[in-house]
């Protein structure tokens, strides 16, 4: 395993190496994680990138919550291929990425992904060369991860280029939230991240919410985590899911979609990391942290 895991490694480093020689067509890989399940993750997910879409950016949604992916049931669609297609070498990677609502392009079940360690060397750089394709494919790959601190979610997380993390005011879904946080700071101390708060009454409520957060990690963390923005509740919200759209195409003029809209905002005018790696980089972080666990 241990001679695999170093070719595995090799072939990915190399690959994430050259992608140093243009890296103004890197995209920003986004994870978006929460600490419980029910917080409007994925959700939140789907309408940012509409979002972000309206704004001028070419988005990427991959689905890599392994354990209750949906993504499909909140566009509406039904994705005919998913990312085991191309763990099979049958398909190439614009053959698996799904056409959305609103210009966004999807990647449907992310639990193939893991089959990466399983390749032979030739598989692996076949699969991996067509994952690098995704820079020049997108400006911004949003990963709808699963919620909880389990070591699947948490090494999603930590392979991106920044994290953004989802809560409600209730008072367990902030209790994981800042789980989810200490997790990954323990795991990767120089990732950003970001919060939003979901559910609340006012902007008001939510700056409490993002108050109490930052006053226990800046604690025992020694971490202040920005607000990216908050979302309304909002009973369009719900009647959408039950319709199967996204809420912010089905009802634009709602409190929540106008929430959605200055997150995206915001979103695009904080800056990637330069050092970022785009897609190619998450590759990369993905094998070094999936061989040595």
């Amino acid at each position: 395993m241990r001679d695999q895991a170093a070719k595995l490694r090799e072939l990915v480093q190399k690959m994430s190496h050259s992608s140093k020689v243009d890296k103004n067509r890197n995209a920003r890989v986004i994870a978006v994680t929460s600490g419980k399940g029910g917080v409007g993750k994925s959700n939140i997910t789907v309408n940012l990138a509409l979002a972000l879409a309206r704004q001028g950016q070419r988005i990427l949604v991959i689905d890599v919550d392994l354990g209750t992916a949906n993504i499909d049931v909140l566009l509406g669609c039904r994705a005919r291929y998913n990312f085991s297609h191309l763990l099979n070498q049958a398909y190439c990677i614009v053959d698996i990425i799904c056409d959305g609502p609103g210009e966004i392009s999807y990647i449907s079940g992310g639990s193939g992904i893991q089959g990466l360690a399983d390749l032979t060397e030739m598989g692996l750089f076949s699969v991996t060369s067509q994952l690098a394709r995704l820079d020049n494919l997108a400006d911004i790959i949003l990963l709808d991860t699963g919620a909880g601190i389990s070591r699947n979610v948490i090494h999603f997380v930590t392979c991106a280029d920044e994290v953004i993390v989802i809560t409600t005011p209730e008072p367990t879904a902030i209790t994981d939230a800042y789980a989810v946080i200490k997790t990954t700071v323990q795991a990767r101390p120089d990732l950003p991240m970001h919060l939003i708060v979901n559910r609340v009454v006012s902007g008001e409520e939510a700056r409490v919410v993002a108050a109490k957060l930052n006053r226990v990690s800046r604690q025992f963390l020694s971490l202040s985590i920005p607000e990216m923005g908050f979302v309304l509740e909002d009973a369009s919200v719900g009647a959408a899911v039950r319709q199967q759209q996204p809420f912010y195409l089905l009802y634009p003029g709602t409190n929540a979609s106008r929430c959605i809209t200055e997150i995206a905002r915001t979103l695009l005018n904080k800056q990637s990391l330069p050092e970022a790696q785009g897609f190619k980089g998450f590759l990369y972080r993905f094998m070094e942290r999936f061989c040595n666990k």
